[in-house]
């Protein structure tokens, strides 16, 4: 196995060993490195070869490699997407970096990482351990704790690659079972609400930024995810029945498509003009339809972080006066309750927005039914509240 080994133990003492300067780059290095999926089969084959999954052959990093990579469907679409692969990636990574860091604090014992066989030695005891910590270590932003939405996906992530080391014998001691769950409840919940008159005083304030305008309208209203506007192309844009609909694929590889507006089409053919970009719907184009100043594809974290300092920074009252900042990702919110506002029921508007379980989506609207449905709106205009 040694030369077939996919992070060679050289350049993995380069990229995770603690001397480094810039420590800030080495997982996202180390990311990009193992997103290249073309060693899985081969791993694949290897485990195969008895007639049984056999592991023993593998080292911790080659299990997360793997582990990112397992594929469940004969179908691709169905499979992580490389984002997905990302973002396990580098959870793991980290949780591995943290390990060995902090070996000593979590009283790992007979640490060797010149072997990358750490896993193999961690007991309920030294995981309960890395929770602790990390539900106190300022990881978060701006050198804060990590919010309880953050800890529930980590721990999820962590939970289900050690219970497949354990179901697959690459580690004796059924960890996974022993760690303590981070709900998310709905007091953890940062309020993520947009008026329609928020909506509003926002779009006009970046009416003559025809970048800003553009993206913002069309995040405003279709309930696009960020990514989703990242990945659409020039040939997902068609006129439809005397309409115009973006086809999107959403999380979990579900294809939708979303209504287009004229006047939201204008901001979009504008965006492109400023751009230096054509705007005729071709439907083999398959170039982005929004782009960076170099006519490149937006990456979907530098867009959000881009808007998310732009937005912020508006000389609004209603910005000033948040207690959290707007992100790309409230406009989804936005759009659910404004929505509703229009008439729009549950079920459509949990369509409209791609979610596969209508739970989310009641989620989105639970703050404003709760206002609505308070009993106090009982005492309006009652004697009661009229002798007080």
């Amino acid at each position: 196995m040694e030369t077939n080994e996919i992070v060679s133990i050289e350049h993995f003492n380069k990229t995770l060993t603690f001397d480094l300067i810039d420590k800030a780059q080495t997982i996202p290095s180390l990311v990009n490195y193992l997103l290249d999926d073309s060693l899985h089969k081969k791993m694949s084959d290897i485990i195969d070869k008895d007639g049984e999954a056999n592991f023993s052959l593998f080292n911790d990093i080659e299990m997360i490699y793997f582990y990112a990579h397992q594929k469940k469907d004969l179908n691709e679409k169905k499979n992580r997407t490389e984002n997905t692969k990302r973002e396990y990636l580098r959870d793991l990574l980290l949780f591995y970096q943290k390990l060995l860091e902090q070996a000593e604090l979590l009283e790992i014992e007979n640490t060797n990482v010149q072997e990358y066989r750490l896993l193999k030695r961690l007991t309920p005891r030294n995981m309960r351990k890395y929770q602790e910590w990390l539900r106190e270590a300022p990881l978060g932003k701006g050198g804060k704790q990590y919010s309880v939405a953050t800890l529930s996906r980590k721990t999820v992530v962590i939970r289900g690659f050690l219970g497949f080391l354990h179901e697959n014998q690459y580690i004796k001691v059924p960890i996974h079972q022993k760690m303590l769950s981070s709900n998310v409840q709905s007091f953890d919940r940062p309020n993520k609400e947009m008026s329609s008159m928020e909506v509003i005083s926002l779009v006009n304030y970046f009416r003559t930024h025809p970048i800003l305008y553009g993206l913002i309208s069309v995040l405003a209203t279709t309930g696009l995810r960020i990514q989703e506007l990242c990945n659409a192309k020039v040939s997902d844009l068609a006129y439809l029945d005397g309409e115009y609909w973006l086809t999107v694929m959403g999380k979990g590889q579900k294809e939708r498509q979303v209504l287009i507006h004229p006047n939201v089409l204008k901001a979009i053919e504008e965006f492109r003009k400023r751009r230096r970009l054509d705007f005729k719907m071709y439907p083999t184009d398959s170039s982005p339809l929004f782009t960076t100043s170099k006519g490149k594809g937006y990456g979907y974290k530098y867009l959000s972080n881009y808007l998310i300092q732009k937005i912020n920074r508006a000389d609004l009252d209603f910005i000033k006066m948040r207690k959290n900042p707007i992100t790309p990702h409230i406009f989804r919110h936005g759009f659910a309750l404004i929505s509703a506002d229009q008439g729009a029921d549950l079920l459509t508007i949990k369509e409209s927005l791609g979610h596969s379980d209508i739970k989310t989506t009641q989620i989105y609207l639970q703050r404003k039914l709760r206002r609505k449905n308070n009993a106090a709106h009982t005492w309006k205009d009652s004697d009661v509240i009229n002798k007080i």
